[in-house]
Parts: structure tokens; sequence; C-alpha cells
């Protein structure tokens, strides 16, 4: 069912035609394409205070004041792949084993890395608390994404993990409107497609968190999170609609490939949500519906061969929430 539906938005989303003929609007934006952003590195001996970022947007409006904006229109059919990859070379040792001298890989040591992979397509935030802004004549958003994101973050192998974040986030068809828009009467978001948010850690001896804020410890960190279609908005008068059909996997790997290794101060979260809405009221005459046709993956694992210790593991689902803006 879901490739049926998958095959018919595509092909609405790919007619130019369509798209301009859709609605007269102030703001109209069309992608289609392929978007990759690539990290690598490889055969290093060590990696100490290091930053990978990639990052995929298509379809973006933010703007303080949405002035006398009265119509936004986004359309994406865009293949995002956003990667951040470690690789480390090593070099061979002699350790005393079982009674006897033996060749082993020494591998090196990965201090003080965050690696941030993120997928955005269509995406409206107007409002700034530092700003004041209006949106006195906004009247309508409407978002369509057929989506293809691939998120992840890999380390392989590493001796010891120290003090290391990986993020990866997808998302797409986003809506935030932190401003008062009495005129505001429509939103729609429609969404189809797959996303995959992974993080993978191979290590040796251990993965721990060493650094303090406060005197707390930070632990070290994965977070893989899905998004479809998220609405934050103080009111809607007519029309709130959401509809989703979407193949989501959120995933964090720590993988040991020694015989005895440990973990310590370390925190893995996956989540998946899609039809989420955040708004302050809801008028007599506003009608809200949400429709997921979904399966959704959030899954956390640890082999650690050995000690784990002061960890944390989260995977979450959501389909079709309602809640209070703040």
């Amino acid at each position: 069912m879901k490739s049926v539906i998958a095959a018919s938005v595509l092909a609405l989303m790919a007619s130019t035609s369509a798209f301009a003929t859709d609605v007269d609007a102030d703001i109209s934006q069309f992608a289609i394409g392929i978007q990759e952003a690539l990290n690598d590195i490889e055969d290093v001996t060590k990696v100490k205070v290091g930053v990978q970022e990639a990052v995929n947007a298509a379809n973006l409006v933010s703007k303080a004041s949405a002035g006398n904006l009265d119509t936004i229109l986004q359309k994406s059919a865009v293949e995002q792949d956003a990667e951040n990859s470690i690789e480390s070379g090593y070099s061979w040792d002699w350790n005393w084993k079982k009674h006897k001298w033996e060749m082993e890989r020494d591998y090196v040591t990965i201090d003080d890395v965050t690696q941030s992979a993120t997928n955005v397509a269509n995406s409206v935030s107007l409002g700034d608390d530092d700003i004041p802004g209006t949106a006195n004549v906004l009247d309508w958003i409407k978002q369509g994404a057929f989506v293809d994101q691939y998120a992840t973050n890999d380390i392989a192998v590493a001796d010891t993990v120290l003090d290391v974040s990986q993020t990866a986030v997808n998302a797409s068809n986003l809506i935030t409107v932190d401003l008062d828009a009495p005129d505001l009467d429509k939103i729609e978001q429609v969404a189809v497609g797959d996303q995959d948010a992974l993080n993978t850690i191979q290590f040796k001896k251990w993965i721990d968190g060493n650094a303090t804020v406060d005197g707390e410890v930070v632990p070290s960190t994965q977070d893989a999170t899905n998004v479809i279609n998220s609405v934050s908005v103080k009111s809607v008068n007519y029309t709130l609609a959401q509809f989703s059909a979407v193949d989501q996997k959120a995933r964090n790997v720590a993988d040991s490939v020694g015989s005895n290794s440990k973990i310590w101060d370390f925190e893995q979260t996956a989540v998946n949500a899609t039809n989420l809405v955040s708004i302050d009221e809801i008028d007599v005459g506003l009608g809200i519906s949400q429709v997921a046709f979904v399966s959704q993956n959030a899954s956390n694992l640890i082999d650690a061969n050995g000690t784990v210790e002061a960890v944390v593991q989260s995977a979450t689902n959501v389909a079709n929430s309602i809640g209070d803006m703040n």
C-alpha cells in the first residue's frame, strides 16, 4: 500500500506544472535531486579534539517576522546522504597472553571527538524571541516531501573511545510559528518515504566519558533521531492536517572487537517520531487530522564483552501526538 502511495506522491511532486499551478504562494520552494555531505578520516594514528559535521538542507524559510506573507509552499523530492567516518590505522604490537607472546593489532585512541550528520527537507521557522515580528496576514502553510534520508556516524576501529558525541538527525516537514497569526487558517503536511539514522562505534578496550562540567561527568553519547511532520504553533483557525507513510529506523551500536572490553558513562538515545503537533490554543472551528502509515524501529545495542557501568539506553517511537506548545 505504501509503495503505491509513494509512487503517486512522487509523480505529483515531480510535475513542475502541478507545482506551479498548485497555489499562488508568496514563497514557493521546489527541490528535486540528490544531496551528499561526506566527511572521512582514514588511517589515523590518533584523533584528539576533532569535529565532523555533515549537513544537507532543502527548502528552508527562516524569518523573524512574517511581514506581509500570506502563503508558504514547499515541495521536495530529494535524496539526502550525510555521513561522517573515522577509520583508524593500526600497528602491530607484541602482547603477553596466555603465557606466551602474541602479535596483535594496536588501534588508536579517539579522544574528544564530535560527529554530527543532519538532513533537513522542508522547514519553516517564523519568529524570534529577540526581535519583534508580526504575521498578521499569514493564511496557509503547505509542505509535501518524498523522503529518502540517510544520516550516519561511524568510528572503526578504536582502541579506546573517550568523550565522544555522535548525533544523526533526519527531519522533514518542520513548521514553527512563534508569532501571533490571527488569519492562519490552514497548515498541511504530507510525507512519504524512508529515514535511516545510524551511529556506530567499534572499539577494542573501552568507551568512557571523562569530561566534567561543574563536577558532573559528561557521558559519551550516541543520538539517532528521525522526525516527519512537526508543527509548533500558537493557533490555527480551521485546518491542521498531517499525513505520513514512512519507514523510520534509528539505531545506535557500540560493538567491542576485544575479548574483555569495558564501557562507562555512556548514553544511547534512539527516537522515531511522525505527526507531532504542539499548539497553545485549539479553537472551536479547528479540525486536526493526523494519519500515519508507519514502520518504526528504534534500537540500541551494546556488545561489550566485559563490564558495563553507568549506561543509559532509551528507544522511543511516536506516531500522532498533540500537546501544548510550551
